[in-house]
């Protein structure tokens, strides 16, 4: 089967993670390609996986430039593969009527909820163009009747993650406090007000660090600028974007996800997966679908800042409360690996090809 996934670029963030481990998976059986429109790359893609930079053009306005990219690929019989899989809604606008020009199937796969994307151009290209895709992923249940008056074919798709094959011992961590995220989006991340919630127990457990990484935009110097006023620049480790985040997360101790909303969070899923206590505010939508309050982590009010400082001070101040939210962490995201995932992807080609 030749399957081609489309996104704007590969620059740093959740969906393109997930794209590209998806890719990676597939390759193993079938002939996939990785589309983008804008050279921005921030994971390295396996050899077996072919990348088409569709990046070429002089016109300003990128919707055109990536439909003529697209199109004149297309227009080769030879590109078109049996699935063009198109990540996020302001890439669908550009892919769903090329594709259905050249009658190629086309899945949607929505990564965040219906409700985090307020600005035009998504709700016009949702409204218009979504019924006309094959079928739509979504993350999680939460989105299921909002997309059902879209399309007829809406199906849950969580994110897939890479287990570790190890994991280090919790209590030999150090006793860091660790974020990630887009910093471009350091608002609806929440990073400005982890500083503020965490600068208190910082002052107070000197023997604790708070690690937020990430790169993008201008983030990392307002975050900065921030650390300072709050006189806990020695405590707060900015290392901007990482490739190893497994690492720096089977080296810490608690993770902690202030974001005001999500979709299905795959650094939350990777945190668990590498035996973190982990601490979420229950935002729309994801973190509930992955926590049990008090059997593998804490989710708190959402936005409550108060709650957010109270219950994170308790988790550096009790260590047999961390180790235990710890240690059951692992096996609740065993259903997310990537085998499991796969084959839920799988089955979804054959409903469409019956």
């Amino acid at each position: 089967m030749k399957i081609d996934f489309i996104i704007n670029s590969l620059a740093g963030g959740g969906a393109e993670r997930v794209m590209v481990t998806l890719a990676h998976g597939f390759s193993k059986f079938n002939d996939i390609s990785i589309i983008t429109f804008n050279n921005k790359t921030a994971y390295e893609v396996a050899s077996e996986v072919t990348r088409v930079k569709l990046h070429q053009g002089r016109s300003k306005n990128h919707t055109l430039r990536s439909c003529r990219n697209l199109f004149n690929h297309y227009k080769k019989k030879i590109n078109r593969p049996d699935y063009t899989i198109v990540f996020m809604p302001e890439n669908a606008l550009i892919a769903i009527p090329i594709a259905k020009l050249f009658g190629i199937k086309i899945i949607v796969s929505e990564h965040n909820n219906h409700k985090a994307y307020p600005y035009f151009k998504s709700k016009w290209s949702r409204k218009l163009l979504y019924p006309k895709a094959n079928a739509v992923t979504v993350l999680t249940s939460y989105d299921i009747d909002f997309y059902s008056k879209l399309n007829r074919q809406v199906v849950v798709m969580p994110n897939p993650i890479i287990l570790p094959k190890e994991i280090n011992t919790f209590s030999k961590r150090k006793k860091n406090i660790f974020a990630a995220g887009s910093m471009k989006k350091i608002d609806v991340k929440g990073f400005e007000s982890l500083l503020k919630i965490a600068a208190p127990i910082l002052k107070k457990h000197s023997d604790w660090t708070l690690t937020i990484a990430g790169g993008g935009g201008n983030g990392i110097e307002i975050l900065d600028t921030l650390r300072k006023q709050l006189h806990i620049e020695n405590q707060v480790i900015l290392p901007g974007f990482c490739n190893n985040i497994q690492e720096l997360m089977q080296e810490s101790q608690i993770f902690a996800l202030p974001s005001k909303f999500e979709g299905l969070p795959m650094v939350l899923m990777e945190a668990l997966s590498n035996g973190m206590c982990c601490i979420a505010y229950d935002c729309v939508s994801g973190p509930r679908d992955l926590i049990e309050n008090g059997k593998n982590g804490l989710l708190i009010e959402n936005q409550n800042a108060d709650a957010f400082e109270k219950e994170l001070e308790r988790l550096v101040a009790d260590d047999e409360l961390r180790t235990n939210l710890a240690a059951n962490a692992p096996k609740s995201v065993k259903d997310y690996d990537l085998p499991s995932i796969m084959a839920k992807w799988k089955r979804l080609f054959n409903q469409l090809d019956a």
